[in-house]
């Protein structure tokens, strides 16, 4: 059975472009591996991918991308019926 995928390789290829300045490019990435990760059932994941993402995204000054993101955060939570907890806050 092949290791459950990380977060890792899509924010090390997300969070660099943000640093560089190029949230679109950072934005459109995010927005691809969610895509794969939600299809694949891999919700915890695309969670972390989406906090994260969204968060950078809105201190580099990008609130469109970020909250667009910030959406798909909370579809994902819906689709993977999470209970709103502290926790998952």
């Amino acid at each position: 059975m092949p290791p459950a995928p990380s977060p890792d390789t899509a924010l090390k290829a997300i969070l660099p472009l943000i640093a560089q300045g190029d949230a679109y490019s950072a934005h459109q990435k995010a927005r691809t591996f969610i895509s794969r990760y939600t299809k694949a059932k891999q919700y915890d994941v695309a969670i972390q991918v989406l906090f994260q993402s969204a968060r950078e995204l809105l201190k580099a000054g990008q609130p469109g991308s970020g909250t667009d993101l910030g959406g798909m955060l909370l579809d994902v939570y819906e689709t993977k019926g999470e209970a709103l907890t502290e926790e998952s806050r």
